[in-house]
């Protein structure tokens, strides 16, 4: 084997890897019905301690609190803190409105951001048995809070997210793009992840931790860019079992604009890129079934086979420019950006998809060069050592800090 195939060997194996994997996934949701939005049966109600981080949300905290408190869980079993992580504005005036029983407040300064203003909710109310997370800009529909509840009964589960829905999806081009990304993630992905036992994702919004779980785990990892995933790993890796709940979702906005879609996705990338960092010893070394440890290690991998997509591009391109001995396949490369496009089809086939869905599926197209230069620009900031700032994304009808 020459060098040249051995790099064309190296490229192409993380792209077969993610395209089966995709190729699995969306078999095995798609063969799995969809469930009725039921109430779940409660023959008790967990105590409920819903923690909502924020900055500067105060526009939006109010219909984000009548929410929770219509949501039809007893007010006796649920206390809610909102933690103003340093806000600039005239959010403490806000909230200390809204500061009213069974709703309190801790104010946080300076802004320590969302991982260490969680841990300092959970240090300042030991109060409830499962802690439920929301940003500031989610609004969950009636019944999620018991939905999100009813997960606990199974002794074995950590924690669990519900499904989160884009109220802007169709706004602009950059909204449908992270939409129908966001769509297949949680409604192929994630669903076949949970059925097949493969420690789902948690979400960090619309999501809900055991509490004693939590607090063996060492709570969120300060500072991470992605609390959520951070926790996926460390609560598989110590026995607990994550879930995710297509049932009662919750609404947010995604980003409305190219620039902003890019800013999320680059804190995002170098999220990943931590995990997969400080997890990856972990991961291999944890008393787990074999497949459970493989995609931990592929799910913490993150925007990777973006990567290998841009490199398997470079390396045709030169045998076709420049004639190397690279030989790399464009038909391989054809097939590998194909499949996205069959999951797409499948999910709005599986969520029955109205018809401005299936109308916008060309941006689709325009827009994924974008997602793979955001991905590149990220992978550059960690392996150069920039700076990492935290950085809020900007929605069209908030200012979401978290």
């Amino acid at each position: 084997m020459t060098l040249f195939h051995l790099i064309s060997l190296l490229v192409a194996l993380p792209l077969v890897v993610f395209t089966l994997r995709r190729l699995l996934f969306t078999v095995v949701a798609v063969m799995t019905p969809t469930p009725p939005a039921a109430a779940p049966p409660l023959t008790a109600w967990p105590r409920l301690l819903v923690l909502i981080p924020c900055r500067n949300d105060g526009a939006v905290l109010p219909d984000l609190i009548a929410a929770l408190l219509d949501n039809g869980y007893p007010h006796e079993a649920l206390r809610v803190l909102i933690l103003d992580d340093g806000s600039t504005d005239d959010s403490p005036d806000v909230i200390a409105r809204l500061a009213q029983p069974p709703v309190g407040w801790l104010r946080l300064w300076p802004n320590r951001g969302k991982a260490a203003a969680l841990n300092a909710g959970l240090a300042a109310e030991p109060w409830g048995d499962v802690v439920v997370v929301y940003d500031a800009d989610h609004r969950p529909e009636k019944g999620g809070l018991a939905a999100l509840a009813a997960a606990f009964a199974d002794p074995t589960v950590g924690a669990v997210s519900g499904r989160t829905e884009a109220r802007n999806a169709l706004a602009s081009p950059a909204a449908y793009y992270s939409a129908v990304e966001r769509c297949v993630h949680q409604r192929l992905t994630l669903v076949a992840k949970d059925r097949l036992h493969l420690a789902p994702a948690i979400l960090g919004s619309h999501c809900a931790y055991r509490r004693t779980a939590l607090e063996a785990v060492g709570g969120f990892t300060p500072g991470a860019f992605l609390e959520d995933t951070d926790l996926t790993v460390r609560l598989t890796a110590a026995g607990w079992r994550t879930r995710y709940l297509e049932t009662v979702p919750a609404w947010d906005e995604v980003p409305a604009t190219v620039a902003e879609y890019a800013r999320q996705h680059r804190r995002w990338g170098r999220g990943f890129q931590d995990v997969a960092a400080a997890q990856a010893r972990r991961v291999w070394t944890a008393s787990l079934p074999w497949p459970v440890r493989l995609e931990l290690f592929l799910f913490s991998l993150g925007y990777l086979d973006r990567l290998a997509l841009l490199a398997g591009v470079g390396l045709a391109l030169s045998d076709a420019f420049f004639g190397t001995a690279f030989d790399f396949s464009l038909w391989f490369l054809l097939t590998v950006l194909l499949v996205p496009y069959l999951q797409i089809v499948a999910v709005f086939r599986r969520i029955r998809a109205g018809r401005a869905w299936w109308f916008r599926l060309p941006l689709v197209a325009l827009l994924f060069p974008v997602d793979v230069l955001v991905a590149l620009h990220s992978t550059l900031d960690t392996l150069l050592r920039r700076p990492r700032r935290w950085t809020p994304t900007r929605r069209e009808g908030s200012i979401a800090s978290h």
